[in-house]
């Protein structure tokens, strides 16, 4: 059912800018909304003592940014993979680029629903399952949609996996040193 489904987007006739808004968008909405009421509404669970609650500003500004971020994240993947595809797949376009990273990320961006109710073991149990799907969707759509052999894709998915990680890592990197400069929400602690 995932390949057939992978194969009618890749025989469909779309452009980079009817994917990205027609449908991308949309599912990049999300996480950012969902977060914003969760982390506004209930507060995050740290799994000891009260939620943390933060005020609507931070928690609007926050939602703002992790929306930035995920738009930011879309096309720097999908340029990746384009600039990746000389080597693995030299018939793929950019169309094929962002058909990739949003069939990869629609699992993801659903999941973004769990931030509803924003505590660390619920994401871990929820959004465990979630990240595997999408390593499969990974592997499974590059051959498809970027019309290359699957040894090649193969390839690809597994530098494209490496990519993802790096950037995850780096982005947690970032975010702690900014918190321990006083650069995020004052929690209080």
């Amino acid at each position: 059912m995932i390949q057939k489904s992978i194969q009618r987007l890749a025989d469909s006739q779309y452009s980079p800018a009817q994917l990205f808004f027609g449908f991308s968008f949309w599912l990049i909405l999300i996480p950012p909304v969902s977060a914003f009421f969760g982390m506004y509404y209930y507060g995050w669970s740290l799994g000891i003592g009260d939620p943390i609650r933060l005020p609507l500003t931070e928690s609007i500004a926050i939602a703002i940014f992790y929306f930035l971020a995920l738009i930011a994240g879309f096309f720097i993947t999908a340029l990746t993979i384009k600039w990746m595809s000389a080597v693995y797949a030299p018939k793929a376009t950019l169309k094929d680029a962002f058909a990739v990273v949003t069939v990869v990320t629609t699992p993801i961006m659903l999941g973004g629903i769990a931030h509803l109710y924003p505590s660390i073991l619920f994401h871990v149990i929820v959004l465990s399952p979630i990240f595997a799907l999408s390593g499969y969707l990974i592997f499974a759509s590059i051959p498809i949609l970027l019309k290359t052999d699957y040894d090649r894709g193969i390839f690809m998915g597994c530098s494209l996996f490496g990519f993802i990680s790096t950037v995850g890592i780096s982005l947690l990197g970032i975010s702690a040193i900014a918190w321990v400069h006083g650069i995020g929400p004052n929690l209080g602690v």
